[in-house]
């Protein structure tokens, strides 16, 4: 069963699905661009028997407050350690997933007496390039056109998904604020998670999707991450789509489960 309510956090009205025992060890799990907790689907039930989950909308995301501004890194990781300190009390497992992994980063090597161990899932660390701004510029456009114009664009950006997928992504894309694309976009994304690497100091597992299949971590940049990380390791799922919890979501509960085990 799912629980949902709303938790104000510094002003900031947050959105939190819970699942599990709340006697349980928290998790706490971020999503991505322009996604809300119900992202987490695919998993969250095979989570919620081991732990308590917590999967809350980011700022300016689905039922979550949208602020006028702060769409940095910084602001999500404090509206996360916010939420972990109002309803746990302590510290917690935290999953993110591309901006959600960003966000996680920096939570964890900002605020390391909260993240007892850390997964990052695809994190987009690659440098942010022409491609990624004309895909981001895409996406505003198309949600700020209406959701036929944001389903046109989901069907043209993944044609291999089916009806359902391409209105989801649409409505989900059509409920999220401007900010979080016009933070990305003016680069007002910060701090640089490059910088906060070096200090998170729990244990931390990267899973990297496969490039070629639409994965956002280069190898490169895997390689640099893990490197600058203290205590790192990585995974890697061939064949596998940005998305790797969507796409392969056994796979990825079993790796996560034996991680944080």
């Amino acid at each position: 069963m799912v629980r949902e309510r709303a938790v104000e956090v510094d002003g900031i009205r947050i959105w939190l699905a819970e699942a599990g025992d709340p006697a349980r060890s928290p998790l706490l799990v971020l999503h991505g661009l322009y996604d809300r907790w119900e992202s987490w689907e695919p998993v969250l039930p095979a989570l919620a028997e081991r732990f308590r989950v917590l999967a809350p909308d980011l700022r300016g995301h689905a039922r979550s407050a949208w602020p006028a501004d702060g769409y940095r890194l910084a602001d999500y990781a404090s509206d996360a350690a916010a939420l972990l300190e109002s309803v746990t009390g302590g510290s917690a497992h935290v999953v993110g997933f591309s901006l959600g992994a960003l966000v996680a980063a920096v939570l964890a090597g900002t605020r390391p007496e909260l993240v007892e161990a850390l997964v990052l899932e695809d994190p987009p660390l690659a440098s942010f390039g022409e491609p990624a701004r004309a895909w981001l510029t895409a996406l505003l456009e198309a949600k700020q056109a209406g959701e036929e114009a944001a389903y046109e664009l989901a069907r043209e950006l993944h044609p291999e998904r089916d009806e359902t997928e391409w209105r989801r992504e649409a409505a989900w894309l059509c409920d999220t604020a401007d900010g979080p694309f016009l933070a990305l976009l003016e680069g007002e994304h910060r701090p640089d998670p490059w910088a906060v690497l070096p200090s998170i100091t729990c244990p931390t597992l990267v899973l990297q999707a496969d490039p070629l299949a639409g994965g956002a971590l280069d190898d490169e940049s895997a390689a640099r991450a893990l490197a600058a990380l203290p205590r790192g390791t990585l995974m890697r799922f061939p064949e596998t789509g940005h998305a790797i919890h969507r796409e392969r979501p056994m796979e990825f509960v079993e790796t996560v489960l034996e991680f944080l085990a």
